[in-house]
């Protein structure tokens, strides 16, 4: 399928609404009630929209922001937007007010649409920080005094939809080579720089992904990562509206299972955590289930792909877990952050199909992914048309393309250094390419150790090994500059509980030494599968979850290192003591 990239994202989604105009286009679930608006509809309400910003002002080149939960408004305001010539700049819901009132002022938004009392409350705290912001869209039901406590100016949203209504779309031209959104990265190493995308970067890696991993009419994408972050507006945003899909919106990560019953989706675009939640979840149950079922399971899991065992167990085992998962998932595609190999060979033999890819922000963001034909478990597979790939003499990953960004909003020396006079786009990922042209991502660039014995040490494979350990729920290596590698880590709780058998609060576990004594026995199996170097020699075990409330993961549930090492300073040194 092609999508012209020298057209806009609104040209590309009319060309798309007209051939599947009475087709559902979205779907969301509202006080238990199932509505969808279809293609057709869509594209009326997002022309209706545009022409209420049009009368608020808005012209071909503003800036306008939307801090929001996934919701078909979401859709109406960012294609509206674009469709001025407008440039649309979407806020992680999760974000604190400090760093949202920073990017409402680096991006200077004169407008920004608020979804909720929750997140409207997070702006009002900072009300006084915000040089640009004119006016605030609101995004929800009725609530009493929105204008109260706001010294900024307060539209309901359906107060610009009737100034549409009244008025005509007016006629602007926009080039495919025009910015159309800036993206401010999840900032896992400080503030967030925005990332300048054009409709050519979007375009391009939809075809590209199109190209790769083919969306077909009939399928059906459950949303529920942030289309705040570029993975999922791209992937599970502009793919399935420009290929004739529809779309689900879940009611949030916490719903998720409730969704995929309900909703039953072809295709999830995910991430790791959630996959390793669902492995987990998985185990957890068939350990506590009926005997029978428990030996059936794991019995099934030691078959071999394609024996006649395999086909008739996985009749009475995996298809009550698929259909546990909906029973329509024909494909997952897993991006954001490293995948473990044990949780894609997991779901494989349960006949789920789990692809990994890769990609940045800037580079809008597909670069390389896996697909049903090749599919190469522990890599982030080929890269995707239109895409040059190489690995430089550092073993930094570097990118070209169409799909690259222009640069960084406002912040020509950031560009300059990350994007060379050739066009290759330094990604700060290391890796490798094998001899078949897979892409293997080591971890990031920035974030590899040096002991102070002056070994290079990657924090990310560490971590990946220790998750995979059923008494592991999270970790977090250290060992920049010190003498030897240690970690924090979070147990899984609900193992720990069923194997140790223990009465005992979680505190009390955590202060206990049969806990300490169950991790030093698992450490000993992973420090075996590791270097010299790389091996653990201390940890510090944590009660609570690292979390996006905390600041201590991004929105895609990437850690934030230098948040969870200013957080627990006291554990870390108490390791080097």
């Amino acid at each position: 399928m092609k999508f012209m990239i020298d057209k806009t994202l609104p040209q590309a989604f009319f060309e798309s609404a007209a051939k599947h105009s009475r087709k559902k286009a979205l779907r969301y679930n509202k006080g238990g009630v199932h509505y969808h608006i279809s293609y057709a509809g869509l594209e009326k309400k997002i022309k209706v929209f545009a022409t209420g910003l049009s009368e608020l002002g808005v012209k071909q080149g503003d800036n306008l922001a939307i801090l929001s939960k996934n919701c078909s408004q979401w859709i109406i305001f960012d294609l509206g937007v674009m469709l001025l010539g407008a440039v649309s700049v979407p806020i992680h819901s999760t974000l604190s007010p400090k760093i949202i009132a920073y990017i409402l002022n680096h991006s200077e938004a004169k407008i920004l649409a608020v979804n909720g009392a929750e997140l409207l409350n997070k702006v009002l705290l900072v009300q006084d920080q915000l040089e640009f912001l004119e006016s605030i869209i609101y995004i929800g039901r009725e609530e009493a005094d929105l204008d109260h406590f706001s010294k900024i100016k307060i539209l309901r949203w359906d107060e610009v939809v009737l100034k549409g209504k009244e008025k005509e779309l007016p006629k602007v031209e926009v080039e495919s080579s025009d910015v159309c959104s800036i993206i401010y990265t999840s900032g896992t190493t400080g503030l967030p720089k925005g990332v300048c995308l054009t409709h050519e970067n979007f375009l391009s890696d939809v075809e590209a992904i199109s190209r790769a991993i083919p969306a077909f009419t009939s399928d059906l994408f459950l949303s529920f990562l942030p289309l705040s972050h570029v993975f999922e507006r791209t992937a599970g945003y502009y793919v399935p509206l420009l290929s004739g899909a529809s779309i689900a919106y879940s009611e949030g990560v916490k719903q998720l299972p409730k969704n995929l019953k309900e909703f039953k989706p072809t295709i999830l675009i995910c991430v790791p955590r959630v996959l390793e939640k669902f492995h987990d979840g998985i185990y957890d149950k068939m350990k506590g289930g009926p005997k029978l079922i428990r030996n059936l399971f794991f019995y099934a899991l030691k078959q071999k792909e394609g024996s006649l065992a395999l086909k008739l167990l996985d009749k009475i085992i995996f298809r009550k877990i698929r259909n546990k998962l909906g029973g329509n998932l024909r494909l997952i595609v897993s991006g954001g952050a490293p995948l473990n190999v044990k949780i894609a060979k997991f779901f494989k033999k349960i006949g789920l199909v789990v692809l990994e890819g890769y990609g940045l922000t800037e580079t809008a963001p597909v670069l390389a992914v896996n697909t049903f034909e090749n599919n190469k478990l522990g890599t982030v597979g080929r890269s995707v048309l239109g895409a040059e790939v190489r690995i430089d003499s550092e073993h930094e990953v570097l990118a070209r393309g169409k799909m690259v960004t222009p640069g960084y909003y406002k912040n020509v020396q950031e560009t300059k250094e990350a994007i060379n006079e050739d066009g290759w786009f330094h990604t700060g990922d290391s890796g490798f390419i094998d001899s078949e042209g897979f892409l293997t991502i080591i971890g990031r660039k920035r974030e590899m150790m040096v002991s102070s014995g002056g070994k290079n040490i990657w924090p990310e494979p560490i971590e990946l090994l220790l998750n995979s350990n059923k008494f592991i729920s999270q970790s977090v290596a250290i060992g920049d500059k010190r003498p030897f590698v240690s970690a924090l880590i979070v147990p899984h709780w609900q193992e720990v509980r069923r194997v140790l058998q223990s009465e005992q609060t979680l505190e009390e576990l955590i202060k206990g030494d049969a806990l300490k004594k169950l991790i030093e026995s698992e450490l000993v199996a992973i420090n075996n599968n590791l270097s010299e170097h790389e091996r653990i020699r201390k940890f510090v075990l944590l009660l609570n979850e690292f979390t996006e409330a905390r600041d201590e993961l991004t929105p895609t549930l990437k850690l934030r290192r230098h948040v969870i090492f200013a957080n627990h300073q006291k554990e870390i040194e108490s390791m080097y003591e």
